[in-house]
């Protein structure tokens, strides 16, 4: 099974407590960081997928959104 949700990524200032505080998705049990590196980026900038393992349970894909080049007028 494969389906997208809407308002799945957040850009926040630092990490917080996911089991004390209600941000940015709610209250949530977990929680994990994950970094990226140049070479993951440049995967992404390719066209690539990234499969991250989310605290060994799920796998989450991360892609970069496709972007219309608009003619230069």
């Amino acid at each position: 099974m494969s389906f997208e949700i809407e308002d799945v990524v957040a850009i926040v200032d630092a990490i917080c407590d996911v089991e004390e505080t209600c941000q940015p998705f709610g209250k949530r049990y977990g929680q994990q960081l994950i970094r990226l590196s140049a070479e993951h980026l440049a995967a992404l900038q390719a066209g690539k997928l990234l499969a991250l393992d989310a605290q060994g349970e799920y796998v989450v894909f991360i892609g970069l959104e496709k972007t219309v080049e608009r003619p230069h007028d």
